[in-house]
């Protein structure tokens, strides 16, 4: 039997197979490097390399386009099967720009959300009735809306409530108003509403529990109330936590001088009663140009409506716990046992970026297992354990 001669690479071959395997090294490099964990230490030298080399390939790089089958019958929760008295709530404006499908923080941010409060051990809700509702407006487009459904939220889409007069300080805010169809979701008892660049460090099922949720009367002082405006609810439920200083104790409190202004609630994070009632009174202030101050819409509405007596109020706010809910989070902030931070997840305080990113990390690979999951069942197989 003859050997089988293997004649030397040509030039000409080598230049074609340079060509090629060049490009497809430069692509393993760059996805080996997209993909690879850091190092616990985290290192902002290296984080920078690798976003330099991330940003130069992406133009190279072949568009992925990210569509979604629809959910299989029995997967979808809707407000019309939901048997709970009590949800959470975020709201998503969407906008004018355009993102690309991993680049619009605050639609990751309330993925991350969602995973938290569906999902994930030691943060999801301990009544697995309870829903997670986000309310998006026309500017959100479907494809974020079937992914948050398919992350386990109810997607509920509402008009945009945009008064003429109000020009907010952020251009991205010119829709915030919008949070007050949240009023409108009167077959629930009580809502607790986080804004979306909030993260969870523990189950939020006690806030329903908490004193200052109960059931509150309107006063009746004639200083309270407005001829111009409409007649005040005669019962409503509003509870918020103050806004706090950048540097604060934790916990915080009025005696150490972590509030600005202990009478001045961030509108971030609350708990209400639907009501439609309320919300006519609402509508009714936010429709008098200059009532309150528009550079933060629906926050000075919301303080204007809910002042306390000492400052001419009906209908005064009641404070949560000063342990629900942290606005500019620290480490001791964390290490002490806060419920929930509010701060963005991309710009993160200092101490906290592992923390705030890894739950990024942890959301996806949690929903791409669940979608291959999904699409293995529609097919009729199994997936190895392997």
């Amino acid at each position: 039997m003859s050997k089988r001669s293997i004649s030397p690479m040509s030039h000409s071959t080598w230049r074609r197979s340079k060509a090629l395997y060049l490009p497809l090294a430069a692509i393993s490099l760059i996805l080996f490097l997209l993909w690879t964990p850091l190092p616990q230490q985290y290192h902002n030298g290296r984080h920078a390399v690798v976003q330099g080399v991330v940003d130069a390939a992406k133009p190279y790089l072949p568009k992925i386009e990210h569509t979604y089958k629809p959910i299989p019958p029995g997967e979808v929760i809707t407000l019309e099967n939901v048997t709970s008295k009590y949800a959470f709530a975020t709201f998503l404006a969407g906008t004018d720009q355009h993102y690309e499908y991993n680049d619009d923080h605050y639609f990751i941010a309330i993925r991350i959300l969602a995973y938290q409060m569906l999902h994930a051990t030691g943060t999801k809700s301990e009544d697995s009735a309870i829903p997670f509702l986000v309310l998006v407006t026309q500017k959100v487009p479907e494809y974020q809306r079937q992914r948050l459904r398919e992350d386990g939220a109810i997607v509920v889409a509402v008009p945009s409530i945009t008064p003429e007069w109000v020009h907010p300080s952020i251009a991205n805010w010119d829709e915030m108003m919008t949070k007050l169809r949240l009023w409108e979701l009167t077959q629930f008892d009580r809502i607790c509403f986080l804004d979306g660049d909030t993260q969870l460090l523990g189950p939020l099922d006690g806030i329903f529990s908490d004193p200052a949720v109960t059931d509150q009367t309107s006063g009746v002082e004639a200083k309270g109330i407005k001829g111009d405006e409409g007649p005040l609810p005669k019962q409503y439920v509003f509870a918020g936590t103050p806004e706090m200083n950048h540097a604060h104790h934790y916990p915080p409190s009025d005696e150490n001088h972590d509030y600005p202004n202990i009478n001045y609630f961030n509108a971030g994070f609350f708990v209400l009663k639907p009501s439609i009632d309320v919300l006519d009174y609402y509508i009714s202030v936010m429709n008098i140009p200059g009532r309150f101050e528009d550079g933060m819409p629906e926050q000075n509405l919301l303080n204007y409506a809910h002042r306390r007596h000492s400052e001419g109020g009906n209908m005064p706010w009641t404070q949560l716990a000063n342990t629900w809910n942290i606005h500019y989070p620290s480490v001791d902030d964390v290490n002490g046992g806060v419920r929930t931070i509010h701060e963005k997840w991309w710009q993160p305080p200092d101490g906290l970026r592992l923390y705030m990113e890894s739950w990024r990390w942890r959301m996806e690979g949690f929903q791409e297992a669940r979608d291959q999951l999904r699409a293995a069942s529609a097919k009729g197989m199994k997936l190895s354990s392997s």
